[in-house]
């Protein structure tokens, strides 16, 4: 019993945006309202068998009667059960080998699309419905059967149908493309959730109007009380609490970061002499086990990082090359759309939470700074990388340039005497030309291309 309540309390304490997701990845939900369903739709037939004796009524047109009933529903049961067994089977392993060759976490976001739970309800249904139904056929009561057999027959046909349906979806949704587009999209939401709905109606641009001296003394701190990774903040309900208590709060960790028990996670000053709840703050800050999606813009951009590792680690270019791609969507997003101040304020423009700083620079290199290491000594797919921020520049916003251009300087200097062949350099260096006249660096190119050039000439004759 204790643990049930714990099991509850857990669910019940969660936020609405965390309990959706947490319901939204686990594999049980969806099948048992299926089950619950299924369970309703037989007592439904057996009642309309057994009360009514509709398939006496019916025998003139259609009716079977209980041993062919009996049989083809214990048929069914047992085709159902073995035909879910099967599929499942073989996709785990499918996915086991397609994890491992690109990212552990894909098992997860394909268990928690809407059509994978919805097949694996349906069959499981399925299953349940013919189960009960093969248990409560009575032939005291019913020497024929009309609903139980005909809509047994409709179920095992849907559940063929599904199953077709099932290879269909599990066969696009391995296809490597799809399978970074729909991490893009999650990216994306939670960009457009987190940063642009959440956080940033709260931020201000205009730094001189927020008085943050008080920053400047001495705070007092709260612990984490547990270790785990920070999964969700309540930035809206801490705004308004902080409001109410006349406080000031900086956090010193962001989502997605690792705290120990003992770490102070938040620093607080009080304008008055009011005690303050410490414990209702750190309630309004989730810490698990693990790193979640649902305001972790990092965590999310991090899994396509890996899927263009990994495919580099493979010798699949291609597939390294359309992650980057869809990571470049990803940053132009958070770009465009994004106010980088770590200053929120209430709604009468006091300060009340201070974030750890976040600029464009950041999240650039925590999308590509991996990547360049790992493809140090692939040409091609560097140039890809240029292509890729000369693409995003043109639609960026204006203040991001020089991160970009920078960004892209620093990837050029890792090739020195990597060219094996002319069109290598010259692909190379247009792409980089492209990125500084995107980028109004045009000045800064022309003076890189002489230093290279300068110190490419010492090389060829070191005595001068």
């Amino acid at each position: 019993m204790n643990l049930l309540d714990n099991y509850l309390k857990k669910y019940t304490k969660m936020s609405e945006r965390e309990l959706s997701h947490t319901v939204q990845s686990n594999m049980w939900f969806t099948p048992v309202l299926y089950v619950i369903f299924s369970s309703l739709l037989v007592s439904v037939t057996l009642t309309t068998d057994l009360k009514y004796d509709l398939g006496d009524q019916m025998r003139p047109f259609f009716a079977v009667d209980y041993d062919l009933t009996r049989n083809l529903v214990g048929t069914l049961t047992a085709a159902i059960l073995t035909l879910t067994t099967f599929t499942f089977n073989l996709i785990l392993v499918v996915f086991t080998t397609f994890s491992g060759q690109f990212s552990p976490r894909m098992l997860k976001n394909f268990i928690a699309s809407k059509s994978t739970q919805r097949v694996l309800g349906i069959f499981t249904s399925s299953f349940i419905y013919m189960l009960l139904s093969f248990l409560f056929l009575n032939k005291r009561m019913a020497e024929y059967y009309f609903a139980v057999p005909l809509l047994a027959a409709i179920i095992a046909a849907f559940s063929m149908g599904t199953f077709i349906f099932f290879i269909n979806h599990a066969v696009a949704w391995l296809q490597v493309n799809q399978m970074t587009y729909d991490m893009k999209r999650e990216a994306l939401s939670i960009v457009k959730n987190t940063l642009e709905d959440e956080v940033d109606p709260y931020k201000v641009n205009d730094l001189s109007t927020v008085n943050s001296d008080i920053c400047e003394n001495k705070g007092n701190s709260i612990s984490a009380g547990k270790s785990g990774y920070i999964q969700l903040v309540d930035f809206i309900s801490i705004i308004k609490e902080a409001e109410k208590d006349d406080i000031v709060i900086q956090l010193e960790y962001t989502i997605g970061s690792y705290v120990f028990a003992s770490t102070p996670i938040i620093t607080y000053w009080k304008n008055g002499e009011n005690e303050v709840d410490e414990q209702k703050y750190m309630s309004l800050i989730s810490i698990g086990r693990r790193q979640t999606e649902v305001q972790d813009i990092e965590f999310s951009i991090n899994k396509l990082v890996e899927v263009a590792i990994r495919s580099l680690g493979n010798y699949d270019p291609k597939t390294a090359t359309n992650a980057i791609y869809q990571l470049g969507e990803v940053l132009a997003s958070i770009s465009r759309n994004s106010i980088f101040s770590k200053y929120l304020v209430d709604k009468n423009n006091n300060l009340r939470v201070v974030l750890q700083e976040r600029d464009f620079s950041h999240y650039l290199y925590n999308a590509f700074g991996y990547i360049r290491h790992y493809a140090k000594d692939n040409v091609i797919v560097c140039t890809e990388i240029l292509k890729v921020l000369d693409l995003m520049a043109k639609s960026l916003n204006k203040r991001d340039y020089n991160a970009v251009w920078e960004f892209g300087v620093f990837t050029a200097r890792g090739f020195e005497d990597l060219f094996l062949f002319t069109l290598d350099y010259q692909q190379f260096h247009i792409a980089l030309q492209n990125l500084a006249v995107t980028t109004k660096h045009e000045k800064e190119f022309e003076k890189f291309m002489e230093k290279r050039k300068s110190e490419f000439n010492n090389l060829k004759n070191p005595d001068i």
